[in-house]
């Protein structure tokens, strides 16, 4: 806990690399009151699931899971740590980009899922390739964030189709 409220990175990345049974613990802080805890547990866990490919499956079907109603939690939380899994590894989070983006319809999960794209796009932008029709779908919304976010996804496709 100290590590995650010292925002000391390296150290969890560390602590996670050399010990997977962190990544419980980790997982816990996603729901903590705390903002930055949030985040840093969000940051330790992308580092987890690239150190350990196998745990990071799992975390990432436990996470997606945490965003279905039948969980009886606060999905929005467990979306962070899909987006930081799944920009320090891309291909092991390929697979649960279509089922998490399949949650845009949910007003309080939107914006969560859009950020999270936006982190993997950063490192992977053909990650989100396969999602471009469903993010199309909602490119009218008037929240200016997830519009914002919704500019920076589908960035590449209006310069092709713009000749910019």
């Amino acid at each position: 806990m100290e590590l995650l409220r010292q925002g000391d990175s390296e150290g969890l990345e560390r602590m996670v690399g050399d010990s997977p049974v962190a990544v419980r613990f980790l997982q816990g802080r996603l729901w903590d009151m705390d903002p930055e805890i949030r985040g840093e547990a969000a940051k330790a866990l992308g580092a987890a699931a690239a150190a350990h490919p196998d745990l990071g499956r799992e975390v990432l079907r436990r996470l997606l899971w945490a965003l279905n109603d039948e969980s009886a939690t606060n999905g929005a939380y467990a979306l962070p740590a899909l987006g930081e899994i799944a920009r320090r590894d891309p291909e092991l989070a390929a697979p649960f980009i279509g089922p998490m983006v399949a949650y845009l319809w949910d007003d309080g999960l939107r914006l969560g899922i859009l950020r999270a794209l936006c982190r993997v796009a950063e490192v992977a932008p053909e990650a989100v390739e396969e999602v471009r029709d469903r993010l199309q779908e909602i490119v009218d919304t008037e929240d200016p964030e997830e519009r914002a976010c919704l500019a920076r996804l589908l960035a590449g496709e209006r310069e092709e189709v713009d000749g910019t």
